[in-house]
């Protein structure tokens, strides 16, 4: 396991992150409530977690996964076509229109994907 040089801060952290993955809130609002920033947050989580092979994953830290969600617009009038809204974890939410080509959702899908394989690393 790498030294970290402040050895009781990052066992602060890993104790922050537990109680993260306790809590059931979000990221950002946990970190509002403990009063430190979402940056420093992931920051912490990536360097403990590079500092632990291995590591089993608790409730708050499993990686993102997907449902698999078919779309057929061509069986709905147009109409009622909604806009495709997708809340992430921390709060943020990835929008398109009803109007957005298959080709614009599959790229939303892969970089989303993608942000959260960057995040959760």
């Amino acid at each position: 396991m790498p030294q970290f040089p402040n050895p009781q801060l990052a066992q602060q952290w890993r104790d922050r992150i537990e109680r993260f993955a306790q809590s059931g809130l979000t990221v950002a609002d946990f970190c509002d409530r403990e009063g430190y920033s979402v940056a420093s947050f992931y920051q912490w989580r990536r360097k403990l977690r590079s500092s632990v092979p291995d590591r089993p994953t608790g409730p708050g830290d499993q990686p993102a996964s997907f449902v698999a969600v078919e779309l057929q617009p061509n069986a709905m009038e147009a109409s009622q076509l909604n806009d495709l809204k997708i809340e992430l974890p921390g709060g943020a939410v990835a929008c398109l229109d009803g109007n957005a080509t298959e080709e614009q959702q599959r790229r939303l899908i892969k970089n989303i994907v993608e942000a959260l394989s960057e995040v959760a690393s």
